[in-house]
């Protein structure tokens, strides 16, 4: 009895276990729609585990695909897979309109292809004016004037006004910076005293002549005396033309190495004979004289080495 029993409920679990294994697939869509808006559809197919989905392409006339989405979920059990597939259509015709059969392709690991149709529904797209029961154009409406600001011109003149404020700005800071105060530019260095010195004798050598011969003699001779006087006073730091001889000497004394005092005593002295004294002065001595004078500036003259201080 027990063994018959076993039997009977196993005959009645079986045909239910086979059902449960089989794909199924499902449709929805509402009811109605409004002529030109989008169409939410839904399609949902259930499948084992190792089974792919796919919706086949075709005609859905009079809808039109807008947009196509699938999401898969695995049930918690894991012996069945379902594909969502989320539809958006649109239809542009008024009345009644049947949605399917639409055929759903299964593909098994093995390579093996199916096919399922959906079922159909029925869409009841209405239209905007459906509640309108004699839906007419409206009459033809008077042109209205309308007025728009037109700021070209503005625009224009504010773009000339700008161009000849800058002009005017670049004139006025070019005139103001002709006539800005401008420093002077500094004065070349005066050249060393013995460069000076140095000319002023060749000059006074090369009049010596035409000196002594229309008899300015004491003038020549003083304007040598000057330019010696004037040499040592800058040359170490004293008032060369406003010193006396006595106090020339003494000056150069003062002065470390240099030995020069026997030198410059005798050739100022020799000077101030001729000037005070109005001694008599040979041609040949004064040709001497200027010699003299050139030759005590060469050897008083520092060397490039020379750290000796030179007063300007």
């Amino acid at each position: 009895m027990r063994r018959a029993t076993l039997i009977l409920a196993l005959v009645c679990v079986t045909p239910a276990l086979a059902s449960a294994d089989e794909p199924s697939v499902t449709l929805e869509a509402p009811l109605e729609a409004t002529l030109g808006d989008p169409i939410p559809v839904l399609l949902t197919v259930t499948t084992d585990p190792n089974t792919d989905a796919a919706v086949a392409d075709a005609a859905l006339e009079p809808f039109e695909v807008l947009g196509k989405d699938v999401t898969v979920t695995l049930s918690p059990d894991k012996t069945t897979r379902t594909f969502n597939f989320e539809l958006t259509l649109q239809c542009f015709e008024v009345g009644q309109h049947t949605l399917g059969p639409m055929r759903v392709r299964l593909a098994s690991q093995n390579g093996d292809l199916a096919y399922l149709d959906t079922g159909t529904k029925t869409i009841d797209v209405l239209s905007v004016l459906a509640n309108e029961p004699n839906a007419e154009l409206k009459p033809p409406t008077q042109p209205v004037s309308v007025e728009q600001d037109d700021y070209t011109l503005l625009v224009v003149l504010s773009a000339l006004l700008a161009v000849l404020l800058g002009a005017v700005g670049a004139w006025l800071f070019m005139r103001w910076w002709n006539r800005r105060d401008r420093p002077e530019p500094a004065a070349p260095p005066p050249p060393p005293p013995w460069e000076s010195a140095l000319a002023e004798l060749r000059a006074l050598e090369t009049r010596r002549s035409e000196e002594i011969s229309e008899g300015r003699t004491e003038q020549w001779v003083d304007a040598v005396s000057d330019s010696i006087r004037n040499y040592l006073g800058r040359r170490f730091g004293f008032h060369g033309l406003e010193s006396t001889t006595d106090e020339i000497i003494q000056a150069l004394g003062e002065v470390a190495g240099h030995d020069m005092e026997p030198e410059v005593l005798g050739f100022l002295s020799q000077c101030d004979l001729v000037k005070f004294a109005r001694a008599s002065l040979a041609d040949e001595a004064s040709h001497d004289l200027i010699s003299e004078a050139i030759a005590l500036v060469d050897r008083t003259r520092p060397t490039p080495t020379s750290t000796q201080g030179v007063a300007s």
